[in-house]
């Protein structure tokens, strides 16, 4: 039978049933009564925090873990703490038969990812999008809270607009220097990336490659698809 494939972040749960080849997303709270409804199938995907541990106890689910063997070897110091998400989808771009590339993925945070030669090597994690204007809001007495907008410009007349050119315009700057470094630094050609706020970036960053959406369920069907030829599932 053919898998349900699930991508549990850290507030939204993405699923494709390979059967019928639908793809469904929800919140997080809402994935175990889309599993106890599923029961019979099997389910393959990879979840952060503490749902992650009491996915592990369900037989019908094969969980991601980071002891698995993977494609991609690491130097990362600390490999039980890195973010499965992050780890998954340099692996399956490394199965797509890319050696050495930079992955950012754009949620909700934005992570750099350094994949050289085959060889994992780490990058950085910063806030993402709507985290930024999160604690903004809630960290000061004062300040509101806004949402992205695409008018957003560089110098702020209010402040409204001052926290549109702090987070939608300074993030911009930030990404474009990060990357730069870690592409100049490391002597990569490819940068791709991916996330559920990275549609945002594709006109002012339109130099990179920009991954489809739902691309991390590509990737656990990549990985699923890897783990199957070597009889590891």
């Amino acid at each position: 039978m053919n898998p349900i494939l699930f991508d549990l972040g850290n507030t939204t749960a993405k699923v494709l049933d390979t059967s019928t080849h639908e793809i469904f997303r929800f919140s997080n709270d809402d994935f175990e009564g889309f599993l106890q409804e599923h029961r019979d199938r099997q389910f393959f995907g990879y979840a952060t925090g503490s749902t992650a541990l009491s996915l592990g106890q369900n037989p019908s689910v094969r969980l991601l873990k980071a002891n698995d063997t993977w494609p991609l070897t690491s130097n990362y110091k600390s490999m039980a703490t890195l973010g499965m998400d992050r780890w998954a989808l340099c692996n399956a771009h490394f199965l797509d038969g890319h050696q050495s590339f930079l992955l950012v993925t754009m949620g909700t945070c934005i992570t750099y990812n350094v994949v050289l030669e085959g060889v994992f090597l780490g990058g950085a994690i910063s806030p993402g999008w709507e985290m930024r204007y999160e604690a903004m809001n809630k960290m000061t007495a004062a300040l509101p809270r806004v949402q992205f907008s695409e008018t957003s410009g560089l110098l702020g007349s209010d402040t409204e607009g001052s926290l549109h050119a702090g987070v939608d315009i300074a993030l911009l700057k930030e990404m474009e220097g990060m990357i730069t470094d870690y592409t100049s630094t490391f002597k990569l050609n490819q940068v791709l990336i991916c996330g559920g706020h990275s549609e945002r970036l594709s006109k002012p960053l339109k130099n990179y490659i920009f991954a489809p959406v739902n691309y991390e369920l590509h990737a656990i069907r990549h990985l699923y698809d890897y783990y199957a030829e070597n009889g590891t599932l």
